[in-house]
């Protein structure tokens, strides 16, 4: 399917600002209490930023990719991932480079040398920098296609430095990189793989510290892309 811009945000290209929030729609409140409703995509406006909400993550790399020819120059991707190792349920997580496990397939063949993919190194030492006292965790990611094949891989994504396991991370990176674009994921622990994995029942304090994570991670970009 091949759309054009407008119909795929439901806002004309020339309205994309400087910095690009890319997030999941249930997400899009934290940013902004109005929207356009577009076929793949909600978009918001707020302070040099424009917000997208993605209607199903599979279409992020797509989203990216529409970027290009845009006004846009920095691609903040926000949301949820699974914590893994010393990282808890509720830690922020600044994404330095993204393993590629997007592909099932090689993803349940053991592919152990996926491709890497690197956040900007500017935004990451702006964000980290600008955020110094909030307890931000430096790590790498690996994004999966599958919640059933994370455990097979733990003991190499302890070896491998990763912290958080997401659906988004490597594909939004790849993707800023082929549009020209500079792109830092920041996510926040929703669940921990091993102790306390997705669809497991987690204790009221931890979902309160989740919570309050996911607000907090918002502000800070919000605040953190109006001084870009």
């Amino acid at each position: 399917m091949c759309m054009n811009f407008k119909d795929y945000f439901n806002i004309e290209s020339v309205d994309v600002q400087k910095n690009c929030i890319i997030c999941q729609v249930f997400d899009l409140s934290l940013f902004s209490d109005k929207s356009n409703n577009g076929f793949f995509v909600k978009t918001a406006q707020a302070q040099n930023t424009t917000v997208i909400a993605l209607k199903n993550n599979f279409l992020a790399g797509d989203t990216a990719l529409h970027l290009k020819d845009t006004e846009c120059e920095n691609i903040l991707l926000f949301g949820s991932c699974g914590g893994c190792g010393d990282v808890e349920s509720g830690d922020l997580l600044l994404i330095d480079k993204a393993r590629n496990l997007e592909s099932f397939s090689k993803m349940l063949s053991f592919d152990v040398n996926p491709e890497t993919y690197s956040s900007s190194e500017e935004l990451l030492k702006k964000f980290y920098e600008k955020n110094r006292y909030e307890d931000l965790i430096k790590t790498n990611s690996a994004c999966v296609s599958s919640l059933l094949l994370e455990s097979k891989y733990l003991p190499w994504f302890k070896d491998n430095g990763i912290n958080a396991v997401d659906m988004e991370s490597s594909i939004i990176y790849s993707a800023a990189q082929n549009a020209g674009k500079k792109a830092l994921a920041v996510m926040y622990a929703a669940d921990h793989i091993e102790a306390t994995p997705f669809g497991k029942p987690v204790e009221e304090k931890v979902k309160n510290k989740i919570s309050a994570a996911r607000k907090k991670l918002a502000r800070l970009l919000l605040d953190f892309t109006n001084e870009l």
